[in-house]
Parts: C-alpha cells; sequence; structure tokens
C-alpha cells in the first residue's frame, strides 16, 4: 500500500490543531477590538463640572457613574523637563499623587514652546494645580490652572495608548500564524500527499514556517501600532511576502530533486551474505520481505533462514537497472525507508547484547545510512516489462547491483 494511511493521520492531527488554535484565536482578536472600542469611545465622553458643560468630555461623580466616565486626580507638580524635536516639544512632569507617597512621570508632547506662560507646563513650572484625567486605567488629558473659569490650559494624551488592544491582538495574531499553519499542511497532505514523490514533504512544512513568522510578524505590529488594520495588514504582507518566496523555492528545489541520479558502481560480491533490503513489484515480484535480501556470486533472492543455508528464493527473473536514486514518498512502504541500521546477524545481536547496559547501547549508537532505491525493469519471465524497485542502505548498494546483474547473466 502506498504511504497514504500515514498522511491521513498526520493530515487529521494538523486538522485538529488548526480549529483548535483558530478557535481560541477568535475570542481573542474580538475581546482586542473591543478594548480598542473603549478607547475610541473617549471622544464621545463629555465633562460636566459643576452642572455645566466646560468640555466635550465628562468627569465622574454625582450626575456620571464609572466606567462611562473620566476620573479626576489632583496632582503635584515635583520637578519638569523638556526635550526639543523637530516639530514639537517633549515634557515630562514628575508627580506626587493625592496621597503623597507614590510618584509618577508623565511624558507627552505638545506643539506650544516650553517659553508660553499659559502652556501646561508653563502653569505646572509656576506652580499652579495640575490635575489629570483618566480613561480606562490610562491618562488622556492633563489640566493646569484654576478649576472654574477659563483660565486653565489642557493637553490631550494619546488617545489609543494600546494598553488595552495590544495583549489580546498580539496572542490572536500569534494563533493566527500557528493555526493556519497546520490547515495548509492538512489540505496539502489530504490533496497532494499520497501523490507527492519527495521523501521530506517540504511542500507543507516550509508554508507552515512561513505562517508561524508572518504570525509573529503581526503581534510585533500590535505592540508598535496598536491598531486592527495595522495588525491584519502586517500579517497579511507577512505571509504574501514569505509564501511567495518559499514556494517559489519550493518548485526549483522539486524540479532539481527529482531528476536527481546516484552514481553507484556495481560490485559482485564474493560470498552470501545478508542485506537489509527490501524488493516491491506487482504480481510476483510483490514478495512480503519480513527478512533481510540475501546476495551472493550469482544470486540474489530471500529465506527465512537466518543462516541464509536453506530455502533460499532467488528473485522470479532477471532484471535491469534502469537507474539508482533515492527513496520517494510515492513508493512503496517496503522501499521507502527514512533510516536503515546496519544489519546484523545473530551471533554479533548476542554480542553486543552481553556489552551492553540500557543507558548505553552500541546497538542505539549506530549511525543510521541513507538508503537508495535501484528502479529495475523485469526483462524474461512473470511480468516481462514491469517496474520493480530494490531498496539497500547505500553502503551494501554496489553488491546488490553487483548480484543484479549476475543473476541476470545466469538466467539468460
Amino acid at each position: 500500500m502506498r504511504s497514504g494511511i500515514g498522511d491521513f493521520v498526520r493530515a487529521g492531527v494538523c486538522l485538529l490543531l488548526a480549529v483548535v488554535l483558530l478557535g481560541a484565536s477568535w475570542p481573542l482578536w474580538q475581546s482586542a477590538q473591543r478594548a480598542r472600542q473603549d478607547d475610541v469611545d473617549f471622544s464621545k465622553v463629555a465633562i460636566v463640572e459643576n452642572g455645566r458643560r466646560t468640555s466635550q468630555l465628562k468627569v465622574c461623580g454625582d450626575l456620571n457613574r464609572k466606567p462611562y466616565c473620566l476620573q479626576r486626580e489632583r496632582v503635584t507638580v515635583r520637578d519638569s523637563d523638556y526635550t526639543l524635536k523637530r516639530s514639537r516639544t517633549k515634557y515630562t512632569l514628575e508627580l506626587t499623587r493625592a496621597d503623597h507617597r507614590r510618584t509618577m512621570e508623565l511624558a507627552y508632547s505638545d506643539t506650544r514652546s516650553h517659553d508660553e506662560r499659559d502652556s501646561v507646563y508653563g502653569r505646572a513650572r509656576a506652580g499652579e494645580p495640575v490635575t489629570l484625567f483618566w480613561w480606562r486605567g490610562s491618562v488622556r488629558m492633563i489640566q493646569a490652572g484654576k478649576d472654574s473659569g477659563d483660565d486653565r490650559s489642557v493637553v490631550h494624551t494619546s488617545r489609543y495608548p494600546g494598553r488595552l488592544f495590544t495583549t489580546p491582538a498580539a496572542l490572536a495574531s500569534v494563533l493566527w500564524g500557528l493555526g493556519l499553519g497546520p490547515l495548509w499542511a492538512a489540505m496539502w497532505l489530504l490533496t497532494r500527499g499520497r501523490r507527492n514523490p519527495l521523501t521530506m514533504a517540504w511542500q507543507w512544512l516550509a508554508p507552515v514556517l512561513a505562517l508561524a513568522t508572518a504570525g509573529g510578524a503581526g503581534a510585533l505590529a500590535a505592540l508598535i501600532e496598536p491598531r486592527p488594520r495595522a495588525v491584519v495588514l502586517s500579517f497579511a504582507v507577512a505571509a504574501v511576502a514569505l509564501l511567495a518566496p518559499a514556494l517559489l523555492w519550493l518548485r526549483w528545489w522539486t524540479r532539481t530533486r527529482l531528476p536527481r541520479k546516484c552514481d553507484v558502481e556495481p560490485v559482485e560480491p564474493v560470498e552470501v551474505h545478508a542485506v537489509d533490503g527490501a524488493v516491491s513489484g506487482t504480481g510476483p515480484w510483490k514478495l512480503a520481505i519480513r527478512g533481510p535480501l540475501y546476495v551472493g556470486p550469482d544470486v540474489i533472492g530471500t529465506t527465512p533462514d537466518p543462516a541464509a543455508k536453506v530455502a533460499l528464493k532467488p528473485l522470479p527473473g532477471p532484471l535491469r537497472v534502469v537507474t539508482v536514486r533515492p527513496p520517494y514518498r510515492s513508493d512503496p512502504r517496503a522501499v521507502r525507508r527514512y533510516s536503515i541500521q546496519p544489519y546484523l546477524d545473530e551471533e554479533a545481536r548476542a554480542r553486543i547484547a552481553e556489552n551492553t547496559h540500557w543507558y548505553n547501547s552500541r546497538y542505539r549508537q549506530t549511525q543510521p545510512t541513507h538508503p537508495l532505491v535501484a528502479v529495475c525493469e523485469v526483462l524474461d519471465g512473470p511480468g516481462r516489462g514491469s517496474e520493480v524497485l530494490i531498496a539497500a542502505p547505500e553502503q551494501d548498494m554496489p553488491e546488490v547491483l553487483g548480484a543484479i546483474a549476475a543473476h541476470a547473466r545466469r538466467r539468460q
């Protein structure tokens, strides 16, 4: 059977993971949008003091209750400073809060000069009372001057500080990338996995990494520019910018990888010995080999006898080697080996078992070898003209090819 069941299982796991991650991102994104709406609503609130409207905002008091109002806090200025910029001046006020035990540093930008006596900075430096107005946990307005009358100055701070929006939006973006990646993988495995010949399925792994990186780009945008449009646009731009080169590279890599051939010179074996290989074909060549192949000077076949002394069954007919290549995903499971351990006979296994501890196994430390596949054509006998695949480790493939050639000469 082709490698279909494993692909379906992996696709199901990826699809389930995508549903969980994307389902978790949706409430986070809704929470982020509600948080931003709370920031936007700042411009829709009106200040009402002493029963009359003084501005376009409203302050918590007898007429207005939390959370749909601004909280007012009287502070005392301890120190002040400013930094000149190109278009505006950045001011820093060190303030003492109402309990006289807590201090805070407030930085804001203003187009008015620090020399102006009527600016917030000038009034605060002159010792006039300063009042902070809080909305949704952040300072939105600084007022300096008398509480009554028009003799006061006001500075509006950033309306969208992003503190409420950033965290859920960043998490939602990360979950988008982590969810869309497995969704892509599931769709690819279901539609192309069984037919794709490449051993390593980069066609789904590379897009998964690209989409995960795009999720990180969207999260970074949420930290820098806390707006839904900026997060979505950053995610989309990063996904396209990463996916397009990845898919083009995959197309080029597929076209150069598939025609790859392995140059192996046949070497005729001296004696019959075991090789950890496999044979696959149609009809009589559909061999259910559970043990190793046995190659010799003029024979290649299988046997249930580990010592290969009796019941050695040669291959049904002569073969001609067409090419030697790496294994493909579309090859049968018996042939498609991702790593093959060198074959060990009974004596070698017993000898290793005597010197083996559970924490230090020479057998486990044996380095795996890369398998190769010999694509052969049946020259005569049953299944003439059909294709037969013979897999073996790369260090044993020369002797396998030599045994195939010697077997063909003997049969002909």
